[in-house]
């Protein structure tokens, strides 16, 4: 890596802070804006006093997590590493006004370690809030794509490159298009405390896993690799798979959830659930993690046991993953990471 490209990964590291600023949108996502009180807050997606907690570990003094969207360079590996960031902005969305950040979830923040995996309520909250930060943060997106403020302009060009921007930007505004119905069917759902209509896979470690994470995906395709959610037609319907990844003191939750009437939704968690072997099975979560979800942090406790090496080609996939021109990958047995190994959890 040349000096070049360090100071290009500078330049660009720059360039995403100031985009953040410019995208900065502060509205409620709960449908009821009659009830809401402002202001409008930095929620958590994941609670800063419960996952994130539970994750974070002391470098050289300080308590920090990663993140898969921070970067820095790696002297001695000599590549883009991921950056250590306290917990207290991680993972945070001004999404939700005061009064529905305290009301709706109090039944899981009150006391995060009593989450009941058989109580659909605590189920559909999270899967509510995981939903809420991505529909939040696509928005966000699309009104940087669509500023026109000129300096907002040039940092996309010098980003992305001119001719990539329009197809971004459709993107964007397809994955909201498919969003809308969604966001319909949960604002039903928790006006009318429907807690048991959507369709959930959950699963349990009796360990503390050294990942946290919370968002929607559109997987491009089922663990036996049936290609689904890829049709550029703008009248396909991407089915959602609402993903949420817990790690309690001592123990772990993955809640998947899917709409019953988005049936790629339900073959997706289906084809998951009968996966035979558990190593298999540990191995393929962690792959639709790392390939569909945006909102993730992990343990320092879990990334500097690694070699430098281990940490340069996990950062290359990350790198593959997140550009957009390159085609989907799909699972394969051999996939190297397991997050869901207890050889990978946090002691206490």
């Amino acid at each position: 890596m040349t000096e070049a490209d360090i100071e290009k990964q500078k330049e660009y590291n720059k360039i995403l802070a100031k985009l953040n600023q410019s995208a900065s949108i502060k509205e409620c996502f709960h449908h009821n804006k009659s009830e809401c009180v402002l202001p409008i807050i930095n929620a958590h997606s994941l609670q800063r006093q419960g996952p994130l907690k539970n994750i974070e570990s002391d470098i050289n003094g300080s308590f920090f997590v990663y993140s898969h969207t921070d970067r820095q360079h790696n002297e001695k590996g000599n590549f883009f590493d991921l950056k250590p960031i306290g917990r207290k902005g991680a993972s945070t969305f001004s999404g939700f006004c005061s009064f529905h950040d305290t009301k709706l979830f109090e039944k899981i923040e009150n006391d995060f370690e009593s989450f009941d995996v058989n109580n659909e309520e605590h189920l559909f909250l999270y899967t509510y809030r995981a939903f809420a930060h991505s529909y939040h943060i696509k928005h966000e997106d699309l009104r940087l794509f669509e500023s026109d403020d000129m300096e907002t302009k040039d940092y996309l060009f010098k980003l992305h490159g001119k001719n990539k921007l329009l197809s971004i930007e459709r993107d964007i505004k397809m994955t909201i298009d498919d969003m809308k119905l969604p966001k319909s069917k949960l604002d039903f759902y928790i006006e009318n405390a429907k807690f048991d209509e959507l369709n959930y896979l959950v699963f349990e470690f009796p360990f503390r896993i050294p990942i946290a994470c919370a968002g929607v995906a559109t997987p491009p395709y089922t663990f036996k690799g049936k290609e689904i959610n890829t049709s550029g037609d703008p009248n396909y319907f991407c089915s959602s798979i609402i993903t949420t990844v817990l790690p309690f003191k001592d123990r772990s939750i993955i809640i998947l959830a899917a709409f019953p009437d988005e049936p790629h939704g339900i073959e997706y968690l289906d084809e998951i659930d009968n996966i035979k072997y558990d190593n298999v099975q540990e191995k393929y979560l962690s792959f639709h993690l790392i390939n569909n979800m945006e909102n993730i942090y992990l343990s320092p406790n879990f990334y500097n046991s690694k070699s430098n090496n281990w940490k340069r080609k996990y950062c290359e996939l990350l790198d593959s993953i997140g550009d957009q021109f390159k085609p989907y990958i799909k699972f394969d047995n051999k996939f190297p990471i397991n997050y869901f190994s207890e050889l990978e959890s946090i002691k206490n």
